[in-house]
């Protein structure tokens, strides 16, 4: 890996996050050129900002390769929550399905190993991007921003999880007055242990595993959808929980 490369990527998205001054991208001398760079870009960034891994977003798009990215535990929050977001802001809500480790989980874990150590509970995934939204961030770059996770609100745990048809839960989402989703199952994989299984595999190639107490969330079952500010944001996953957010 070049670290001179790593370094200058990381410097940039690490001062985005300090100003808040999006990113028109990443010059092409420090654009990751792998998996492997993108996630060292991604620890370089935490290091620099002085927080630590809350845990990880994973996702295995139908016909695709799985990937996934850091969740800085800076931008944890326990529903209901409040954003404070400024009058005219925005953030992106998806509605998620997301397991928490309740002791660590060794690269390559048997399937039977990863699912006694996790529990289950709702989630929102809070998107923004570094990058302006003009721009056109190469896959690899925007794995290098955390793929986008501008924050992570967790739900109350499900004990019962187990007991549940998780693939195939009815979910709604409300944003103020709207329904933006009203359905059942809806996570690109079909069924949200797959990106979690992927990632325990995955995560050797990073340096990293996930460690007890971390979380993985595991994609959209709701869409991406838009959030202003003074809105509340209601995520119900019929069985699991719900998740709030006063925007």
């Amino acid at each position: 890996m070049d670290q001179d490369r790593i370094g200058r990527a990381a410097a940039l998205l690490a001062g985005a996050h300090r100003s808040g001054e999006a990113l028109a991208g990443l010059p092409a001398d420090c654009e990751p050129r792998d998996d492997a760079e993108a996630w060292a870009v991604q620890q370089a960034v935490l290091a620099l900002r002085g927080v630590r891994i809350g845990g990880y977003k994973a996702a295995v798009p139908p016909g695709q390769g799985g990937f996934g990215a850091i969740m800085p535990a800076s931008g944890f929050k326990t529903s209901p929550a409040r954003l404070g977001l400024k009058p005219g802001e925005t953030i992106g809500i998806e509605g998620e399905i997301a397991f928490r480790a309740t002791r660590d989980i060794p690269g390559g874990a048997s399937r039977e190993t990863v699912l006694e150590s996790v529990i289950a509970f709702p989630a929102i995934e809070l998107v923004s991007s570094r990058y302006a939204e003009a721009a056109k961030p190469s896959h690899l770059a925007r794995v290098a921003d955390n793929f986008s996770n501008g924050g992570f609100v967790a739900g109350a745990d499900a004990p019962g999880w187990r007991g549940l048809d998780i693939a195939n839960l009815h979910v709604r989402l409300t944003i103020g007055e709207a329904v933006i989703a009203d359905k059942t199952g809806g996570n690109p994989a079909g069924d949200p242990l797959a990106p979690l299984i992927w990632l325990v595999g995955f995560l050797p190639s990073t340096g990293l595993a996930i460690q007890a107490g971390q979380v993985v969330t595991t994609g959209s079952c709701t869409g991406l959808a838009p959030a202003a500010a003074g809105q509340r944001v209601v995520v119900r996953f019929e069985g699991l929980g719900e998740v709030v957010i006063d925007c």
